[in-house]
């Protein structure tokens, strides 16, 4: 049976994409980009991008927060989801990760769970899976696991970022918000992200690349992604070229006995800005009525 229109949308910390799906697929000619910081609400950016479009009856709203009941409050930005007050007569609401997560059943790729990390503005994971024929791809705020224990001068300069953050969490050290507060901590120097990564400071990069691989080697142990591990964002796409560097090679995969396993999983970059619009039609497709 044919499915009508439906709504997408991907909600970052920074920017937004909107866009249609009809019969499961999305229809990449519909999809529109737009700076979360030119229009005062989601609201607001919604109603531009319905303007002289007929308002489709269902919603996959995947945002960068966590889900509560009918609402999602970004994490990084102002912005408040409320199902409640959009104009659907249902609006499925799934954190942005779950969509990229759901993006990974269109690969080909080995039998087993899959992982994917998003480094931009903020940081998150999420692990796919499949069972009773029906994928699935768990909420999780993987971005604030802990930060690891280094060594002494290493760990002085975690607290730095940690104190600028706000928490000791993974996302701020390896968030692209962040990054700069973890290369001042380093060098003394104030500079962008996107400058830091388009000529890494040594000891910026050896201790970035040795906190991933603590992060990505515990997710790893926790999920077994033996379909593989993708990396997404503009950091995560930026700091995928560096994996077999030595301080990520050595943190992700000393783990004692488990040191072999560990060099069994293949890495792979997510070039698709529009992985997570696809991940929310595939969500809509299986009938799903609630986050997984």
């Amino acid at each position: 049976m044919a499915q009508p229109l439906a709504l997408l949308a991907d909600i970052g910390g920074t920017n937004s994409r909107f866009a249609l799906a009809k019969n499961g697929a999305l229809l990449p000619d519909t999809i529109w980009h737009t700076p979360n910081n030119a229009y005062p609400s989601f609201e607001a950016a919604l109603a531009r991008y319905l303007t002289q479009r007929e308002t489709p009856d269902t919603a996959c709203i995947a945002a960068a927060g966590p889900v509560q009941d009918n609402t999602i409050q970004l994490t990084n930005h102002p912005w408040l989801i409320d199902t409640t007050r959009l104009p659907f007569a249902k609006a499925h609401l799934l954190n942005d990760l779950q969509a990229m997560g759901y993006a990974l059943a269109t690969f080909s790729a080995p039998t087993g769970p899959r992982l994917v990390l998003n480094i931009g503005t903020g940081l998150n994971a999420a692990v796919l899976r499949k069972a009773h024929g029906l994928w699935s791809a768990p909420a999780a705020e993987l971005g604030y696991a802990h930060l690891p224990l280094l060594g002494t001068t290493e760990n002085r300069i975690l607290s730095q970022c940690a104190r600028r953050h706000g928490a000791p969490v993974m996302e701020a050290v390896l968030s692209g918000a962040s990054l700069p507060h973890l290369h001042h901590a380093l060098t003394g120097q104030n500079i962008t992200a996107a400058d830091i990564t388009s000529n890494w400071h040594e000891e910026t990069l050896k201790l970035y690349l040795k906190v991933l691989g603590c992060y990505i080697g515990d997710l790893v142990l926790g999920a077994l992604p033996y379909g593989g591990i993708w990396l997404a964002g503009s950091l995560g796409r930026a700091i995928f070229r560096h994996l077999d560097h030595g301080a990520f090679r050595t943190s992700f995969e000393t783990r004692g006995a488990y040191t072999p396993l560990m060099q069994s999983f293949a890495f792979h970059i997510l070039e698709d800005e529009a992985a997570a619009l696809t991940g929310a039609a595939l969500y809509l497709s299986q009938g799903q009525t609630a986050p997984a």
